[in-house]
């Protein structure tokens, strides 16, 4: 184990939770289940803390530690990590976590957003989380659109649902505002969709063979049967994220396709 490392048992009445700590959403689900595992198998994975003063802050592993809290342990085997700041210790637990793949998507914007706002750029927040740069724009949203492509929405030129579909599409920004020019000067409707999908799945061809395929485009239309709470919950969305209903319910899709495997 690298010098930087130490594994060791430590005193859990010694460890706070890290407010650097990835994991905000979804702690108390299944800890009932992980208490009764740890119970009888034992902890199979040491949590992950770093030295503050004379406690320890917990960085990953915060289920583990309530389980095993819970349960009355008094210590509890975990890596000692030597951090610099908070900023390095919200790294390692994103890292730790995405890797592992059960971070919700919403503590994934919530810590791309914070990293962002210190390391001040997309391409520094993606090479400190070791993920792409469209990666880090897909959990960012509104706040990784371009300065330019704000100032469209400022000026009522385009919604902010259509101005972070362009950003989270088109990973270079400059053709990104290019994309969002040409689609601000088209209707509403599925001609700036099919303009946006068109740059999503040809990220090398230019501005104008973009368009020039998009017009080419048909849109398979379906029609859904929603019930009222889905209803309710996409007006909702709409509002909150100033899109239209066929922008929010696309986006549910892809990404409910994309994260089971199906959409390639």
């Amino acid at each position: 184990m690298p010098a930087a490392m130490e594994l060791k048992d430590i005193p859990i009445a010694s460890i706070e939770i890290s407010p650097a700590n990835a994991r905000k959403v979804g702690v108390e689900h299944g800890l009932e289940e992980l208490k009764r595992s740890i119970d009888n198998i034992g902890l199979q994975q040491p949590v992950v803390v770093h030295r503050k003063g004379d406690k320890y802050r917990l960085i990953v592993g915060q289920r583990r530690y309530l389980a095993c809290k819970a349960l009355g342990w008094e210590t509890i085997p975990a890596i000692v990590r030597r951090v610099k700041n908070d900023t390095v210790a919200s790294i390692l637990s994103f890292s730790e976590n995405i890797h592992r793949l059960d971070l919700g998507y919403g503590d994934k914007m919530r810590v791309a957003v914070e990293l962002l706002g210190k390391l001040k750029s997309v391409g520094k927040v993606a090479r400190e989380l070791g993920v792409s740069p469209q990666t880090v724009r897909n959990y960012l949203g509104y706040a990784g659109v371009p300065e330019q492509i704000k100032a469209m929405v400022n000026q009522k030129k385009m919604s902010a649902r259509t101005a972070m579909s362009i950003a989270t599409s088109v990973a270079d920004d400059r053709k990104a505002i290019r994309i969002a020019h040409t689609v601000q000067e088209t209707p509403i409707g599925d001609p700036r969709r099919q303009i946006i999908e068109t740059a999503k799945e040809h990220p090398d061809r230019s501005v104008p063979e973009i368009v020039k395929l998009a017009k080419k485009r048909k849109f398979k239309k379906i029609t859904l049967n929603l019930t009222e709470r889905l209803q309710q919950a996409l007006e909702a969305a709409c509002r909150d994220y100033a899109g239209e209903p066929t922008e929010i319910a696309t986006e549910a899709l892809e990404r409910w396709l994309g994260d089971r495997g199906f959409l390639k």
